[in-house]
């Protein structure tokens, strides 16, 4: 968990504590300019790969409105982001990315077993175990106990 969330001030951008542990998180990764516009942009597209493959599958759901409306979302934040990010903010270069761990192959006897078998085993990716969410936030219902209804006089019989 990042250690020092900004403070939630609507002026600064920051608007609620979902988006600040997020935004903690993107600045100990140290995510820049040229790194969020990328994301922005390949979420765009996965978006509407998305939508296309569920409109060729003749399938079609609240949740395809809700992306088709986050695309437009995405598109004026990108634009906003272009035109309003500070030329020295967009000059800072990308960190540089960490070395990738060697590829392990398989030996002879190791691929003679696996023959024939989907290379998806049903195990999570090396070295993933899953994204690394904020907290919930208890839900504050304040639970009223079921109070006795008044018997009828038929059922005191």
């Amino acid at each position: 968990m990042p250690s020092l969330l900004p403070v939630i001030d609507e002026a600064d951008g920051v608007l609620d504590e979902l988006q600040a542990w997020f935004l903690a998180r993107a600045d100990a990764e140290r995510w820049v300019y040229t790194s969020v516009l990328r994301q922005l942009v390949n979420r765009m597209y996965r978006d509407r790969d998305y939508l296309d493959r569920r409109k060729r599958e003749g399938r079609h759901t609240a949740y395809d409105y809700a992306v088709d409306r986050d695309l437009k979302t995405l598109a004026w934040a990108i634009r906003a982001v272009v035109r309003y990010t500070p030329p020295e903010e967009k000059a800072r270069p990308e960190p540089p990315k960490p070395p990738r761990k060697p590829s392990r192959r398989l030996s002879a006897a190791e691929r003679a077993k696996t023959v024939g078998r989907p290379s998806w085993n049903g195990q999570p990716k090396r070295d993933w175990v899953g994204p690394d969410l904020p907290p919930r936030r208890p839900q504050h219902r304040s639970i009223q106990p079921a109070t006795p209804r008044p018997h009828t006089q038929e059922e005191q019989q």
